[in-house]
């Protein structure tokens, strides 16, 4: 949180990334970035596009989409990883942060939120994310690390659904603090994010799907249209 400004207990803003933040689904675009640089082989895409392809005929495949399309960085130490996704949104984020998201984080730091991301994409990058967007805390996917801090290419429970909710419960829980549900507002695009939505007074839909929009549109439910930097 900015120097500036001044938490107030209770006042949470809830963003998802992929399609809300950040145009697309994230996690091909970074492995095209890295395919470019030749951090990962060609034939890791064809990997991916299976890992998509099976995914979409069983949304319980999720974690091992993810395994499958990020094995490529499976032995690299934190460190090493951190480098690459620095320099992924460094070089990719201007192109597709959407560009008025920067604005209203600042405006709710401003105003006294505690901002965070709640992402179905994987914590291995994400995690870089407060060096780009004035954000606070990221919960996203999240991969495991052996002793050594190296990634064992494993990855846990999907962040998505009725999982955002649990996550966010869990963060307050650990850090001791409660949330105000009329103080506090969310940020979503898609149909899964609503649960995420729902547990705020002030759901935002960014871009909204058609499903989500039949869900949750009602007079005074904030609907914006927000576009990439260039």
């Amino acid at each position: 949180m900015d120097e500036n400004t001044c938490f107030i207990p209770g006042r949470f803003a809830f963003f998802d990334f992929d399609d809300t933040l950040f145009q697309g689904d994230s996690i091909l675009p970074f492995l095209m970035y890295c395919i470019k640089r030749r951090i990962a082989p060609v034939t890791q895409l064809p990997k991916a596009i299976y890992a998509f392809v099976r995914f979409k005929l069983n949304s319980g495949f999720a974690s091992g989409a993810k395994e499958i399309t990020l094995s490529f960085l499976k032995g690299k130490t934190h460190e090493e990883i951190n480098d690459i996704a620095r320099d992924f949104f460094r070089t990719v984020g201007p192109k597709r942060f959407f560009r008025q998201a920067k604005a209203e984080m600042k405006q709710l730091h401003i105003e006294g939120y505690r901002v965070m991301i709640v992402s179905a994409s994987a914590d291995v990058y994400l995690k870089m994310l407060p060096e780009f967007l004035p954000v606070d805390d990221i919960l996203a996917t999240p991969c495991a690390f052996d002793d050594a801090g190296r990634f064992t290419g494993n990855i846990g429970v999907t962040c998505k659904g009725k999982e955002k909710p649990l996550r966010i419960l869990e963060y307050l829980t650990k850090n001791g603090w409660t949330m105000d549900p009329d103080a506090c507002c969310a940020y979503g695009d898609s149909y899964s994010d609503r649960f995420m939505l729902e547990m705020t007074g002030h759901p935002v839909l960014v871009n909204p799907h058609r499903k989500l929009q039949a869900h949750l549109a009602a007079p005074g439910v904030r609907q914006v249209r927000w576009s990439p930097e260039k």
